[in-house]
């Protein structure tokens, strides 16, 4: 749940402070990809370069929907406040995108970033 907060904060932030979309959302994504390399324990967990049977057992249906969600926010967010049209081939290529990034960088966001705050509720 915290992903889709942050991921609504930011599309807010970018609208309100005009930030060039591109740019934001490259740092948007490499901040919380930094954070998933830091809190994760192998270089396995951050590129998620096991099985795709084992990822879904280990992460649920209900945390993969979130980081699905939250990643197709991030990549629609200029499309949805009107500053970008595409056509039919740059439409098939963010789709691709989203599918790599999601599988390989994203899935698993949502548990690293409950992570971080199960270690700060604690202390």
């Amino acid at each position: 749940m915290y992903l889709i907060l942050f991921t609504i904060i930011y599309c807010a932030l970018t609208q309100v402070l005009n930030i060039d979309l591109i740019f934001a959302s490259g740092i948007y994504l490499a901040s919380l990809c930094i954070a998933k390399g830091w809190l994760s324990e192998e270089l396995k967990d951050v590129f998620n370069l096991k099985k795709t049977k084992y990822l879904y057992r280990k992460i649920g249906l209900k945390y993969s929907l979130m980081d699905l969600l939250s990643l197709i926010l991030i990549f629609s967010n200029p499309f949805l406040i009107g500053q970008m049209a595409l056509s039919f081939f740059e439409i098939m290529y963010i789709i691709f995108l989203i599918a790599v990034v999601y599988r390989y960088i994203f899935w698993g966001m949502t548990k690293t970033i409950k992570r971080i705050f199960k270690v700060h509720e604690k202390s």
